[in-house]
């Protein structure tokens, strides 16, 4: 299984004006630096969590479809296709009447009423695709896409730790992100990916 970014997010869980308030920074000089310091944290963030904390598409790829399929990293807002490819290369899409999404906390992909898998010879490797969007979004009317506070939180935390020891290039500053951090991210981290 291997899960990679399709579309990277366009809009952060915090804003540049909230993070400049919690730096207590007045100016605009650092503006590009924080900016880099809040995809930075996110990333780390989701990192911990094994959540998506911005709005992104993911794409998952199998050699083969498992008997039971979950997404990584909720929220899964929709699945946007489930493709598989033959021996021969040919790519079909499989129609959504076949399959059910579930949205649970991890997503599931699972088989309609009287339903089975595609039956087909795989191609060696990658032949199956599931292109989905996941991730928190600002302003959604979903309130399970709506981001918690306390990754909000963990997510300024570690742009303040970042942006207080910038000139350190050593490794130790990643190593020594605040405790609160992963205080505040734990509980809720998904553990089966």
């Amino acid at each position: 299984m291997n899960l990679k970014i399709i579309t990277a997010p366009t809009t952060e869980p915090v804003s540049l004006a909230e993070v400049k308030l919690n730096l207590r920074v007045v100016t605009d000089v650092d503006n590009t630096l924080v900016t880099s310091l809040i995809k930075t944290a996110r990333s780390h963030c989701e990192n911990i969590l094994h959540r998506a904390l911005a709005s992104t598409t993911f794409e998952l790829i199998m050699d083969s479809f498992p008997s039971q399929i979950e997404l990584p990293m909720p929220p899964v807002e929709s699945v946007r296709s489930i493709k598989y490819k033959d021996y021969l290369v040919v790519e079909t899409t499989w129609p959504t009447s076949e399959y059910i999404f579930y949205n649970s906390e991890p997503a599931q992909i699972i088989l309609a009423y009287g339903k089975a898998y595609p039956s087909f010879t795989p191609y060696p490797i990658g032949a199956v695709k599931i292109r989905y969007v996941a991730g928190y979004k600002a302003g959604s009317t979903d309130p399970n896409l709506l981001i918690p506070e306390q990754y909000k939180q963990a997510i300024l935390l570690t742009i303040g730790h970042l942006y207080e020891h910038r000139e350190d290039v050593s490794d130790e500053v990643l190593k020594n992100i605040p405790g609160g951090v992963g205080s505040l991210l734990i509980p809720t981290k998904i553990w089966s990916f």
